[in-house]
């Protein structure tokens, strides 16, 4: 059986950027809801992945911001094609959240950008397991993903076979000792009231890890 993650960057991948580029052209310059998370909780990155990255636009907000080195994987190659050409200092590739090609401990934050719902279920281990492999101790994880009172899928309405899968992903992290949950907001893609729709609810989950003080000694 075809893996999603071989469809999206096969193909749909492709297909879902061309669907919503419009949309990314059409924001307010330099309105990203995630980087206005980000101010809030006094962070200021140095060294940030965005797994789920697009064109990197949000990236480049981060870039001007923080004056931070970033990186960025997406599994459309017109996306990190467009990326490159407009944004030259970014660090962009095309791939998947399953296999990061970084040194260990390389990253202060790394974002996942709306992408963990589409990713295949037995890949949750690896994804997790990268992301922590190239998170510097002392750094932050933060997801931007759907946020269910409990896990179910959807069909994927642009092309049969595939499912949206929705969960409260910073799980995948939080049964680890060494992470913690610093901040959630709780939102939808639009009007906030809809937020009692589970289908609609959607979230920003900040997550620290301190390994170094994940064990009290006893």
């Amino acid at each position: 059986m075809i893996k999603q993650k071989d469809i999206f960057l096969g193909s749909e991948g492709d297909a879902w950027y061309a669907r919503n580029k419009a949309h990314y052209q059409n924001l307010p310059e330099g309105a990203d809801a995630l980087l206005d998370f980000v101010l809030q909780q006094q962070l200021s990155p140095k060294k940030v992945l965005e797994i789920g990255c697009a064109n990197g636009r949000r990236l480049e907000l981060f870039h001007k911001t923080f004056d931070a080195d970033c990186y960025g994987v997406d599994v459309s190659t017109s996306a990190i094609k467009e990326g490159e050409s407009q944004s030259p200092a970014l660090n962009l590739t095309v791939g998947s959240a399953d296999k990061l090609d970084y040194p260990d401990e390389s990253f202060d934050m790394i974002i996942f950008g709306f992408c963990l719902y589409l990713c295949d279920r037995n890949d949750l281990f690896q994804i997790a397991a990268q992301a922590d492999r190239v998170l510097k101790d002392g750094g932050y994880i933060i997801i931007q993903d759907f946020h269910p009172a409990t896990p179910y899928k959807n069909e994927y309405s642009h092309k049969a076979g595939i499912f949206s899968y929705k969960m409260n992903n910073s799980n995948l992290f939080l049964w680890n000792p060494a992470y913690s949950q610093f901040a959630l907001e709780i939102s939808t893609h639009g009007d906030k009231s809809m937020r009692v729709i589970e289908d609609e609810r959607v979230s920003i989950s900040l997550l620290y890890k301190d390994l170094a003080n994940a064990y009290r000694q006893k």
